[in-house]
């Protein structure tokens, strides 16, 4: 017996493809694109436009027909960490170069352009994609999670895909990683956190960063950087006064952790010149453990380097 057809109300989001490339020129696309699929657990990429109503001044009562401003597009896309699938991406959210399998922040300007792909001739394109944001949770309990967000030039319907031949490059397939096995070596200035870790939040920002508009175009003309910065919280089990003393003193120090995946593929990353500050100290309830959670301040070594991730893949058997 043949299958059921028009059963569905409309299109599954389990059917949904996500690829991306980096663009040459920003905003404009390479010549014989062939896009990576990107492994993700959500997506809120959207075009939006900024409409605005002259004050007039009118005796029949009745607003004046607004008129378009500005185009933009942003969103987020939602993922869960594993080796490999996100490198691109984290170079650019940190504007730097993978050199010897280590990437820090720097001025390296990076654009992508993301294809969200809802059937085969239903597709929608992100051109003059820039990673302004990023954040990594980790926390006992939870897979390794995360988000990018992005700034866009604009958002376009299409019905063929940019990418070559109309596939894409399949994204890794290593498994998330875990809270258990995935994460080693909580530390403060090369020396083990004296304290049991709960979870550790990262928060990376382009600040300030922007899509700069001129007249003759309602899509941006250019997008800016912004300023490179690093935040987030950490959360221990108290047990002494140790790590306060370090908020109290203001103590700047490397703030790392690694993360693995199961065969072995890891993360390091490392936070020179941060501070635990702002700690909360509570009895929460009875019967419960008490716990110390400090707001991470990043800083930089120096040298102008906030955020070193090295990636080390697993030894061959």
């Amino acid at each position: 017996m043949a299958s059921t057809t028009n059963y569905a109300a409309g299109l599954e989001s389990n059917l949904v493809q996500l690829a991306y490339i980096q663009e040459t020129a920003w905003g404009v696309m390479p010549a014989s694109p062939k896009l990576k699929a990107i492994r993700f657990t959500g997506e809120s990429l959207r075009g939006q436009k900024t409409r605005q109503r002259p004050s007039e001044i009118n005796p029949s009562r009745v607003a004046s027909s607004a008129v378009t401003t500005d185009e933009t597009a942003s969103g987020g896309i939602d993922f869960a960490l594993s080796y490999g699938t996100y490198d691109d991406i984290l170079a650019g959210l940190l504007g730097g170069e993978w050199t010897g399998d280590v990437l820090t922040n720097g001025l390296v300007f990076k654009s992508f352009l993301f294809e969200k792909r809802f059937a085969a001739t239903t597709l929608l394109q992100y051109a003059g994609s820039f990673i302004n944001s990023g954040t990594l949770n980790v926390a006992r309990g939870q897979f390794l999670s995360g988000s990018f967000g992005v700034l866009a030039k604009e958002e376009k319907k299409a019905a063929v895909s940019a990418s070559t031949g109309g596939t894409y490059t399949a994204a890794p397939t290593g498994r998330v990683m875990d809270p258990v096995g995935g994460v080693r070596d909580v530390m403060l200035d090369g020396a083990a956190v004296p304290a049991v870790c709960n979870s550790i939040t990262l928060n990376i920002t382009n600040d300030g960063a922007a899509a700069d508009f001129g007249l003759g175009s309602a899509s941006a003309a250019g997008m800016r950087m912004g300023n490179f910065m690093v935040s987030g919280s950490v959360e221990f089990y108290f047990r002494d006064f140790t790590l306060y003393d370090r908020f109290k003193a203001e103590t700047a120090g490397l703030l790392s952790f690694r993360t693995l995946d199961a065969a072995g593929n890891s993360y390091k990353f490392e936070m020179p010149g941060s501070t635990i500050m702002n700690p909360t100290v509570n009895a929460g309830g009875p019967g419960q453990p008490i716990m110390a959670r400090f707001d991470l301040e990043g800083g930089d070594d120096g040298n102008g380097v906030a955020l070193r991730i090295t990636r080390t893949p697993a030894a061959a058997p």
